[in-house]
């Protein structure tokens, strides 16, 4: 018969004592899950009955913790902000000191949202994020407080996490003036957090890659994208602009598409930016469309008869095809990109959906 390795018998002694410890308080009960697929337990609060205010629990048990300067060592598996990007329920991971009998714990959706404000660790190589959690956080007082709370849906992430549940419910049953409402009231979330919520839509878009042209999920998504950035627009930096255009060597033809709605209805903020000279090393035909606006205001992006043959920016010309009306009417401003050519060496690179 196999022994249990220490670190598997630690795992145990932590967990049970984790579980007991919530049982112990008057006002939550504590649930053991026996097939582990990234959720260890779940806590529920009792003060008003059984309620369905439910979290979903990782625990990570150790013999003695690693602290640091008031701080306690939590080590994030990718897979674990993963599952919590798609759970509807808060997902705590705790951290438990076996010694001395101890826990803290971190709500992994507010902190991915927290990410989220300036870029988004799930689109990166990163397996692996080490965050240092207050001591003062531990299981005690957050049974007390703030757990409740998390559990409850009551605060400022909550609120932007079931804005964005509401948008995707709305855009999927087709109510495009409920998913204009949920846009407005999601970008107007503050402390970041509608940064955030046009961050979440953006790593949609890029996840989905190719199938973000010509399939439902890809149309469901591309119109909460540019829901998100006619409402977001004054606030949406060169960054972000970047993860909404760059593919690699390509571009994203949804991204553009939302770069021509920023530049028809934010004109002046994004014509401050410095977009063309931006892009002009990097993905010189966004270089030439952002050029190209920023020379002729007048034009907008609904205009399928749009004429840029007689200018010429980044090395780069537009060589007007047959029937282009059509082609920029099925495209949008793609069809530009796709017919621009050196001055000198007629070349056109691949466009990414």
């Amino acid at each position: 018969m196999a022994n249990r390795s220490s670190s598997q018998k630690t795992g145990s002694q932590g967990h049970k004592w984790l579980l007991a410890h919530v049982e112990e308080h008057p006002h939550w009960l504590s649930r053991e899950l026996s097939e582990d697929f990234g959720i260890d337990a779940e806590f529920e609060m009792t003060e008003h009955g059984l309620t369905g205010d439910i979290l979903k629990v990782q625990i990570k048990s150790s013999d003695q913790v690693e602290r640091r300067d008031g701080a306690v060592k939590f080590i994030i598996e990718r897979k674990y902000l993963e599952y919590a990007d798609a759970c509807r329920y808060p997902f705590i991971m705790v951290r438990v000191d076996v010694a001395t009998k101890e826990a803290w714990y971190l709500w992994l959706q507010d902190w991915l949202l927290a990410q989220r404000v300036t870029g988004s660790p799930l689109l990166t190589d990163q397996e692996v994020w080490t965050e240092w959690v207050s001591e003062v956080q531990t299981i005690r007082a957050g049974l007390e407080g703030e757990l409740k709370s998390i559990a409850r849906w009551e605060g400022s992430s909550q609120l932007a996490l079931s804005l964005r549940d509401a948008m995707h419910a709305a855009t999927a049953v087709g109510d495009r003036r409920m998913m204009l409402l949920l846009a407005d009231a999601l970008a107007s979330c503050a402390d970041g957090l509608g940064q955030a919520g046009l961050n979440a839509v953006i790593d949609e878009a890029i996840k989905l890659g190719n199938l973000m042209r010509g399939t439902h999920e890809g149309n469901l998504i591309a119109d909460q994208l540019f829901a998100m950035v006619r409402r977001h627009g004054p606030r949406i930096d060169a960054k972000t602009i970047d993860r909404l255009i760059l593919r690699g060597n390509w571009y994203s033809r949804a991204g553009l598409s939302s770069l021509a709605i920023l530049y028809d209805e934010h004109f002046t903020h994004i014509s401050s930016l410095g977009l063309p000279a931006r892009y002009a090393d990097v993905e010189a035909r966004v270089s030439y469309y952002c050029a190209f606006r920023e020379a002729h205001p007048e034009h907008k992006s609904a205009d399928v008869f749009v004429d840029p043959s007689s200018f010429v920016f980044a090395g780069l010309r537009y060589l007007q095809p047959d029937m282009f009306w059509d082609k920029y009417a099925n495209h949008g401003p793609s069809a530009l990109l796709d017919h621009l050519e050196p001055v000198e060496v007629a070349l056109v690179a691949p466009v990414a959906p």
